[in-house]
């Protein structure tokens, strides 16, 4: 049955009962809900789609906190909201055997995480699943550029910079820092070269160095924001 003959059904059957704007209110809520139950992998879904990935894939690569993306179609995806191939929630252990990944990349995920727990955590996840000499490549806020605009704001372009609503009216210099600080709440941690260089380092990587973009990966969008870097296991 489909979702809009299933929507006429429930219209015809609570029509002569309810109000209009009660019955439409109700519906819409339904809806929400319905669509955020499907969205909903399960631990057994996810499990499965594990199970056949690593089964099926050489290399075997995992992208963190991201939906399917065009060109990384041979990645398994992971997203909290149920948009990629696995639905994980990187605050409780990521269900991938150990040894079982060659690279894993997170782009604009650890900066979410605070420090040094959860964030500690995850990066010791990522680096159980790794197989030994596996890649862990990120890309993470860059929050110099924002200090920098403090120190400096006549040469600060907030129009592209600061391309999110969280509230600030960038009267004073300080709102630039406080938007990479805590991006409407959603940020824990700053980074810079040398700070991300460390976490990586005292998360058990070897090997950790910058990089650059890599076209392959990274999101051309926020490559004026970004910093790379890379270790191994």
């Amino acid at each position: 049955m489909t979702q809009v003959t299933k929507r006429a059904i429930v219209k015809r059957l609570v029509r002569p009962f309810l109000p209009t704007r009660v019955m439409d209110c109700g519906l819409r809520v339904w809806q929400y809900f319905y669509w955020m139950r499907r969205a909903t992998i399960s631990p057994q879904g996810n499990r499965r789609a594990i199970k056949h990935y690593l089964e099926s894939h050489s290399p075997a690569k995992l992208e963190l906190g991201s939906g399917k993306r065009t060109g990384m179609e041979d990645w398994i995806a992971s997203d909290i909201g149920g948009g990629g191939d696995i639905q994980l929630d990187f605050t409780q252990p990521i269900p991938f055997p150990d040894n079982s990944l060659d690279i894993i990349y997170s782009s604009h995920v650890l900066e979410h995480f605070s420090y040094p727990h959860p964030m500690r955590d995850l990066l010791e996840e990522c680096r159980r699943i790794l197989k030994p000499g596996g890649a862990f490549s990120i890309a993470v806020p860059n929050a110099r550029i924002f200090l920098d605009a403090y120190s400096n704001p006549s040469a600060f372009k907030p129009d592209q910079y600061c391309t999110y609503d969280v509230g600030l009216t960038y009267r004073t210099r300080i709102d630039y820092v406080n938007f990479i600080a805590y991006m409407g709440g959603d940020h824990k941690h700053m980074f810079d070269e040398e700070g991300l260089l460390a976490v990586l380092t005292d998360g058990g990587f070897k090997e950790v160095r910058l990089r650059e973009f890599d076209p392959t990966v990274d999101l051309p969008v926020r490559k004026h924001e970004s910093i790379y870097a890379i270790g191994r296991k």
